[in-house]
């Protein structure tokens, strides 16, 4: 897949994504944009994950945290969305050597970040949107979509992901996206319970051998992982490298993250193990 001026090779690596929160109110603690117009934190940040290993900078200006855990979580609208991500955008352009993703569930924002540079969709709404699959198509550029069933699971959450990711891909290809161009997420935290997400985890292979797409998965600081291991969401970097490398070990292809330099430490041990990727190993 093409990716901006990259050449994305599934099966051969994992790629990481970072994640650049241009907002104050990201559940993860690392939101850097108290008001709008300080954006050079957010550039320096991205630079710096661009130089500690990423392949992909996700720019988001709209926390997704839930309300079911965050009681004041309140949405954004698309001028207030673009107002963040844009100068953002526009800082990185000629300076990232690596493609800018728009993590949004907006078209309108979509259309805004792919005007000043951005290459890649991160759709968190599984074409909530219904503008989104038409946005996609028009401006020709690869779209991730994110799983998430807002009314919850009752059953088989594995079914459920594959069914609706499924169906979402029918959307984009009846708007005249080319299934090449479309990555999936199972949306791993994303109104699914702790349980669930471990559910989801356990056969997140499933995804790539039944839906045969890419797959990303983003498990970096969620609150499954402080259920499991008691850690704050600050603290929660051991927990998200064991995702990481068990999501490698099934042949995941991206993973989305904030603490860039530690898990492409990880990253590039799972793909040793698991791909045979041992390039600048020695036989000391």
């Amino acid at each position: 897949m093409e990716i901006g001026e990259r050449n994305f090779i599934w099966g051969d690596r994992t790629y990481v994504m970072g994640v650049v929160n241009a907002t104050p109110d990201s559940f993860s603690g690392d939101g850097i944009l108290p008001t709008i117009g300080e954006v050079q934190a957010a550039i320096d940040q991205a630079l710096r994950m661009e130089d500690e290993g990423a392949d992909i900078v996700d720019v988001g200006g709209e926390s997704t945290r839930p309300a079911s855990i965050y009681p004041d979580a309140k949405p954004v609208d698309a001028d207030l969305e673009i107002a963040r991500v844009v100068p953002v955008i526009e800082g990185l352009v000629g300076r990232l050597g690596v493609p800018i993703s728009i993590d949004t569930r907006k078209a309108s924002v979509v259309t805004a970040a792919v005007d000043v540079g951005a290459v890649i969709a991160n759709d968190v709404s599984m074409l909530g949107d219904t503008e989104m699959a038409g946005v996609v198509a028009k401006t020709n550029i690869p779209v991730i979509v994110s799983h998430i069933r807002s009314s919850g699971h009752a059953g088989d959450v594995i079914g459920d992901v594959l069914g609706d990711l499924g169906n979402s891909i029918d959307q984009l290809i009846a708007a005249r996206v080319g299934r090449s161009k479309v990555i999936i997420d199972p949306g791993i935290g994303f109104a699914k319970t702790s349980k669930q997400s471990l559910h989801l985890m356990q056969n997140i292979d499933r995804l790539r051998a039944e839906l045969a797409l890419p797959v990303l998965v983003g498990t970096s600081r969620k609150s499954f992982i402080g259920a499991v291991t008691g850690e704050s969401v600050d603290d929660r970097r051991f927990g998200t490298a064991a995702t990481i490398a068990l999501a490698i070990q099934r042949g995941m292809d991206i993973v989305r993250v904030h603490d860039v330099k530690e898990m492409v430490s990880v990253v590039k041990m799972s793909d040793a193990i698991v791909r045979g990727t041992e390039s600048g190993a020695s036989d000391a």
